[in-house]
């Protein structure tokens, strides 16, 4: 009988791993091709069409990446049909386009990497301008400001300062990005000083929609300076910016765990006025133990280590990461042994700049602000038939639990698929027109996952619509980069000073030629 339940069991044994090494190669491999965005929310056939404009043929020495066809964004939801892509390379090239654009009724908008994930890199039948060649430096070393074209990558960036032990100051959390993209959506990250990156634009040169460059700054053209910082490209063309930068510190990385209702006092006792703090982030768990209930604390202390040497290490751990967060989309048990392994194997697993103080002390790891900012997260990319969203809530700090619980209701409740919080710094915002910290804040950015079907893009749209009211209803915001499921009121009521921004937008682009989704 033994032997009899033997043999049954081994071919059962055998499938099992066939089926678990299939499982963990699908998860653990980057993707070979581009994904499938074929699927389109709120369902818009339109979009799609082939554009069927006659217009003139380019007079003017435009070189088109792209003729007609169609683009999308990173949510994979915004599939649609274009004029065409122009390649810039220069200048002349935005001039160029702009007067092509202008001739022949096109609208016209400015691309990065296509990341905010509403269609705010292009629209239909519209004139797309792929800024990414458009990346030239120059350092005024005794300043500590960089002028850089925004088309430059901040990955780009950080090589380039850190070969003259110096650092970015303010950007995402992510380097992929373009500088461009960045201060079109007044990006911030886990530089808790500054918070946003508005604060540390000097200037920049902007084209407007008649092919006037004008430079802005927070006494010349203010303004101007005001509206197109988290102006999401309406206003015209950013060609370049002059930035603060900073030194490229040692810091002694301290990961602490604390109950979420206790967040707001340790940060205002430990990192708020804390000059030896230099860059600070949280992470609550979205393990079942402890769903949203307790917080990881990420501190990065000042050491008195000068002139770092070591050079930026890529991410040697993407296979393994990337195996851990698609495991983690599958449910409680993915969760689970992703919040463990954070707990347990971050930092001592992270690129320290000193291994052998790192390993011989627990949780100590000195690693610098270029190294701990660089950060491309590789491992997100996949070769699942999903996609992974972003949202983002502004929270004053006071109301910080009440969004907690709220947030734990309304996910639960949808059925919604939450597979990461991260807890950032915002300050009071009087530099921009459309400011989303109207006072000192707590920013929640929410990492959701869904498959490419209606009834899951369903469910996160009403989750988004119940989360935007959960925030204003605490005085808080949300983020306009993200996905347009807010409808008209709840746009006004987080941001009463939209009617003045399109006003202000009309002023300097009267024919409206500046326009996306």
């Amino acid at each position: 009988l033994f032997h009899n339940k033997r043999l049954i069991l081994t071919p059962f044994f055998a499938t099992l791993f066939i089926f678990a090494s299939t499982k963990a190669y699908l998860y653990s491999s980057a993707p070979t091709k581009e994904k499938d965005c074929n699927f389109i929310y709120p369902k818009n056939v339109d979009q799609t069409k082939p554009t069927t404009i006659t217009i003139n043929p380019p007079q003017h020495l435009l070189e088109f990446k792209q003729t007609g066809g169609a683009v999308n964004d990173a949510s994979c939801l915004n599939r649609t049909a274009v004029y065409g892509v122009v390649k810039v390379s220069s200048v002349e090239d935005v001039k160029n386009a702009i007067l092509f654009a202008n001739e022949n009724g096109l609208k016209v908008t400015s691309a990065g990497q296509h990341h905010s994930m509403g269609g705010q890199s292009f629209i239909q039948n519209g004139l797309v301008l792929d800024m990414k060649n458009l990346k030239e430096m120059k350092l005024d070393k005794e300043n500590k400001v960089l002028n850089v074209q925004s088309g430059a990558i901040w990955a780009d960036v950080q090589q380039f300062l850190d070969g003259e032990g110096l650092a970015v100051k303010a950007m995402q959390s992510i380097n992929i990005f373009t500088v461009g993209g960045t201060l079109s959506v007044n990006a911030h990250g886990i530089a808790h000083n500054p918070g946003q990156i508005a604060s540390t634009v000097k200037s920049f040169r902007i084209m407007l929609s008649n092919g006037e460059i004008k430079t802005a700054s927070p006494s010349e053209n203010p303004e101007l300076f005001k509206s197109a910082i988290g102006g999401y490209g309406l206003f015209g063309v950013i060609l370049d910016a002059n930035i603060e930068v900073v030194d490229n510190e040692l810091y002694d990385w301290k990961t602490k765990y604390m109950d979420y209702k206790d967040f707001p006092s340790y940060y205002l006792e430990h990192v708020e006025g804390n000059e030896n703090v230099g860059l600070f982030y949280a992470r609550i768990s979205v393990s079942p133990t402890s769903y949203l209930t307790e917080i990881a604390t990420h501190e990065f202390l000042k050491t008195k280590n000068e002139g770092v040497t070591e050079p930026i290490i890529p991410d040697e751990h993407t296979a393994l990461q990337r195996l851990v967060i698609n495991f983690s989309k599958t449910g409680s048990i993915g969760r689970w042994t992703r919040w463990v392994l954070e707990k347990q194997v971050v930092p001592s697993a992270s690129t320290c700049i000193s291994r052998n103080q790192a390993m011989s002390q627990k949780e100590v790891c000195l690693i610098s602000r270029n190294q701990k900012m660089y950060n491309s997260m590789e491992y997100l990319k996949n070769k699942l038939k999903d996609t992974d969203i972003l949202q983002e809530y502004f929270i004053p700090r006071e109301k910080m639990p009440d969004f907690i619980d709220g947030l734990r209701n309304k996910v639960k409740e949808n059925g919604a698929n939450l597979l990461n919080v991260t807890i950032r710094i915002v300050h009071k915002d009087t530099l921009t027109a459309l400011p989303y910290a109207k006072e000192d804040m707590f920013a929640f950015v929410l990492y959701f996952n869904q498959k490419l079907n209606e009834k899951e893009s369903k469910i996160l749209q009403k989750t988004t619509a119940d989360l935007i009211d959960l925030a204003t209803g605490l005085n808080g915001t949300y983020y306009l980069p993200y996905q347009l499921y807010y409808s008209k009121e709840q746009l006004h009521k987080a941001y009463p000073e939209i009617d003045s921004f399109f006003d202000t937008k009309r002023k300097y682009d009267p024919t409206v030629l500046f326009e996306n989704k």
